[in-house]
């Protein structure tokens, strides 16, 4: 049994990048997809990471329907012009570092910092849907810290209890034509670091590399004030509030043979919680309200994820694994998408690893609206398949 625990263990660390590659293309907003807490279970007792994700999208939006309506004059609508095609996702990096150490021989913590959360789009400024925005930018820095104890329930077979707290800072910037100004641009900020937490068990039999985890999420409630800037200049103080989602993971692996391991994992995010994104603003000298924008028309969905890989040890330097995840589209950008990744990893010697992973995600058709119901401004639109590609790398520190 010594042979299979050893490979298993190695593996669970090595293939941890398969996740990675795939993760900046999750469900909806989410970067970290499945089996972002894996390193709390590392065997060593020290361990530091630091991962980079790169993407490469390539996602067209055909504009179907587009107006908007001239504020201060007789609601005629007006064909905006211009191309009805552009590409809306520029290609994108994701950063995340974190260390594990174990207070005792049972007590284990990890603490992050990362981006979960993300939206990136941007349109050609001319494109026939500028006037409901051509170019989002959503952004988090979150903080997390999490600790597990470790119980012995029989003779090698072991359950611990999770619990952890998070801190996030989100962003916000979005910005579209003007019919009268030329721009027009919400830039938001949360009002200090807003405060989630985190609970979970797992069950372990470490002879067979054998490991069930299931972790839930909190929401995060976060309020953002801001400025909208019209023509350049600011016109006015602007607010918004937001929940983001609970979520709920489930992750199992197992040694099957000396030097192989499985895993498979399902996440659920409740991203229905998410209707609209409204933005309400008010004249920055007297505080006189003057009305409600719906800057961004949701209607998510729940959000699951599944995810399957296998692993093998070439040798006590190389191993090597492969995964396939499939993501239920939330709605509108966010179709349904599958992702095949291959990866591998090298342990230069017994404190140093790296890891690279390659990831082929194939997104799905669909279609959008981003409809601004307040200023009466139509964006429909349609998008073909595309593929999209992930490359992560990673480097490892244990002692």
């Amino acid at each position: 049994m010594r042979v299979l625990k050893n490979a298993g263990r190695g593996l669970a660390a090595g293939c941890f990048v398969l996740a990675g590659s795939g993760s900046a293309l999750a469900g909806a907003w989410d970067t970290l997809g499945i089996g972002s807490s894996e390193l709390l279970f590392a065997p060593e007792k020290f361990v530091v990471e630091g991962s980079v994700t790169y993407v490469d999208r390539n996602v067209d939006y055909d504009n179907t329907a587009a107006s908007f309506v001239i504020p201060g004059v007789p609601p005629t609508v007006v064909n905006p012009g211009g191309p009805a095609t552009s590409r809306a996702t520029p290609n994108i990096w994701n950063y995340q570092g974190a260390l594990k150490f174990g207070i005792t021989d049972n007590a284990d913590c990890m603490a992050r910092i990362n981006n979960p959360l993300s939206i990136e789009e941007e349109m050609d400024p001319d494109w026939r849907g500028r006037f409901s925005g051509y170019e989002t930018q959503a952004r988090t820095l979150a903080f997390d810290a999490t600790c597990a104890y470790r119980f012995q329930v029989g003779e090698g077979r072991y359950f611990r209890a999770i619990a952890g707290v998070k801190a996030q800072d989100l962003s916000y910037y979005s910005k579209g034509a003007h019919p009268l100004a030329g721009t027009a641009e919400v830039d938001l900020k949360a009002d200090g670091l807003d405060y989630g937490w985190r609970v979970g068990v797992a069950y372990e039999v470490p002879a067979y590399a054998l490991r069930a985890s299931l972790i839930y999420d909190s929401q995060i409630e976060t309020d953002l004030s801001g400025d909208t800037i019209v023509g350049g200049s600011k016109a006015f103080d602007s607010t918004a509030s937001l929940t983001l989602p609970q979520s709920v993971e489930l992750n199992v692996q197992s040694g099957i043979a000396p030097g192989w391991l499985v895993s498979a994992g399902v996440k659920w995010v409740d991203w229905s919680v998410i209707d609209v994104l409204s933005v309400d603003s008010f004249h920055p000298v007297n505080g006189a309200a003057v009305g409600e924008t719906v800057h961004r028309k949701l209607n998510f969905k729940d959000g699951w994820t599944v995810k399957a890989g296998i692993g093998h040890a070439l040798n006590e330097k190389v191993s090597l694994g492969s995964s396939l995840q499939w993501d239920r589209g939330v709605g509108g950008s966010y179709s349904d998408t599958y992702t095949f990744g291959f990866g591998g990893s090298y342990a230069a010697n017994k404190n140093v690893k790296f890891t690279v992973g390659t990831a082929a995600i194939y997104k799905t058709a669909g279609s959008g609206d981003a409809t601004n119901f307040a200023s009466g401004t139509v964006n429909e639109y349609d998008y073909d398949a595309s593929w999209a590609y992930a490359v992560n790398t990673k480097i490892r520190l244990s002692f």
